[in-house]
């Protein structure tokens, strides 16, 4: 018997580990990090105070008609502070928007990886969801469920619900979770954040720039974030197509029949960790009646991925093969 979604006591205590990974980077925030930045803030504004009335008296100076021996030793020193304060308040002031910018990408990125799992985590726990009685096959009294192997076919996985399979108009489509893709463009706006703000303090600071300049200033700043980012944009598209009334879905970049199916397998494996000691993930795998296993579903919620398991089931028409998975 396969429990979908099953909801959870509500008498739980509403304080979970989910908030608490809220609160205390939310304390760090509101109790070290803005009290630093407000302090470092006005030390700058300080600073470019006194400098712009460096600059006042400098001109003042200059306009002078005869100035003294005074005047001139006071006019060479006040030409060599002026130049070095601006050069560091202008890196200061960049930096400044640099980092500025990679907050506000944090914001969003961590932001919304934590609401789309309240989101997700609510949906699975609703009230109307239902349970059904589900029998998996014997593997053992098929000739291709005796041969194929129950080696996952990724030594690695996600510990949290990173795809699943998805509705639309012409049947389903397995697709990246919003997780996934908040992280995939979170990488791409840092990395593009830095990148523009390193070339408006170059154009300003520097004047021209060539070809090979901004080739420079790509790769040493925020480019090869732009790299990761745009690859992991690219990889979070959708992963396999199913056409219901055509009979046809689009798997691992092949296009197949519904009748090329022939049994589901779905196996647990222990991912290691360099760190936490691993955790435990999931392999839905499509089995081909030439016995070739396909992955459709890798990643570490048990519960989505068996819905989802049970869904494809259906319309493929396909039975279900199961080892250690309860």
């Amino acid at each position: 018997m396969l429990s979908l979604f099953q909801n959870v006591p509500m008498r739980k205590m509403n304080l979970n580990l989910g908030w608490l990974v809220v609160i205390i980077p939310l304390g760090l925030l509101i109790f070290v990090v803005f009290p630093e930045i407000q302090d470092k803030y006005e030390d700058y504004a300080s600073r470019k105070a006194t400098h712009e009335a460096k600059v006042v008296v400098l001109d003042s100076l200059l306009n002078l008609a005869q100035p003294s021996t005074r005047d001139l030793n006071e006019i060479r020193k006040l030409e060599t502070q002026v130049r070095v304060h601006g050069i560091v308040l202008t890196k200061e002031r960049f930096l400044g928007l640099k980092l500025g910018g990679m907050f506000v990408v944090f914001i969003f990125m961590f932001g919304g990886m934590f609401l789309s799992g309240i989101w997700l985590n609510r949906k699975k726990n609703a009230a109307q969801n239902r349970q059904i009685t589900f029998h998996y096959e014997d593997p053992s009294s098929d000739a291709i469920g005796q041969a194929i192997s129950w080696v996952a076919i990724s030594s690695g996985g996600s510990n949290f619900l990173s795809e699943r399979l998805k509705k639309t108009s012409r049947g389903f489509t397995i697709v990246s979770s919003s997780k996934m893709k908040f992280m995939a463009w979170g990488f791409f706006l840092v990395g593009l954040n830095w990148f523009v703000w390193g070339l408006v303090e170059w154009m300003q600071t520097k004047g021209d720039i060539g070809f090979m300049d901004i080739g420079k200033l790509f790769f040493t700043s925020g480019g090869p974030f732009m790299l990761v980012g745009l690859f992991l944009v690219l990889a979070t598209g959708a992963k396999a197509y199913f056409y219901i009334r055509k009979r046809i879905m689009v798997v691992d970049a092949k296009k197949r029949s519904f009748q090329e199916a022939y049994a589901l397998q779905v196996l647990q494996k222990f991912v290691a960790g360099n760190s936490s000691g691993g955790y435990y993930c999931y392999e839905l795998n499509l089995v081909t009646d030439t016995g070739e296993r396909i992955n459709l579903l890798n990643h570490g919620d048990k519960d989505y991925l068996l819905s989802d398991m049970v869904m494809i089931s259906r319309f493929l028409k396909v039975p279900v093969w199961n080892r250690g998975v309860v």
